[in-house]
């Protein structure tokens, strides 16, 4: 409070009473009145500024700084990273996978028709063979038969 309240409280005061003598001991009461108050308003701006100095140290511990916050955006964006980079592993696998059985299943359709052809050709050759045979028995009997007109 500042001096010249004091000073207009005390001809305030000392109006309200009309006829009386102001003495040393209603000043001193005064004084102790208003230092009483003064006392009581100094108590009450402490208590005030220790619940504001609560209320702001708990607003910091809610609240994130704006490192924190840079910090776990970065953590966020590496796990992130992370995590798309494993999608796309797993998803290149993935497709090295089926193209893996679609050379695989190509591979086997390949095999059997090898092995068809195979047995196809190992057939026809049985077949020529039988026929190679059938053709010089053949031939040996004509040999045969014009040895036997030649030597008669």
């Amino acid at each position: 409070m500042s001096e010249e309240s004091v000073l207009n409280r005390l001809r305030h005061r000392a109006e309200k009473i009309p006829n009386a003598q102001y003495t040393a001991k209603d000043f001193q009461l005064e004084i102790l009145s208003e230092l009483a108050e003064m006392r009581d308003f100094a108590e009450s701006l402490e208590q005030n500024w220790r619940d504001e100095l609560k209320v702001i140290k708990e607003q910091r511990l809610l609240k994130f700084d704006s490192r924190t916050l840079v910090a776990l955006g970065a953590v966020a964006l590496s796990i992130s990273g992370y995590v798309i980079q494993d999608a796309r592993n797993t998803a290149r696998q993935d497709a090295d996978i089926e193209a893996t059985k679609a050379r695989v299943v190509r591979l086997e359709q390949i095999a059997t028709t090898n092995t068809e052809g195979r047995i196809r050709t190992e057939a026809e050759l049985e077949e020529l063979r039988q026929g190679q045979a059938e053709i010089k028995t053949m031939i040996q009997a004509h040999d045969d038969a014009n040895r036997k007109r030649q030597g008669k």
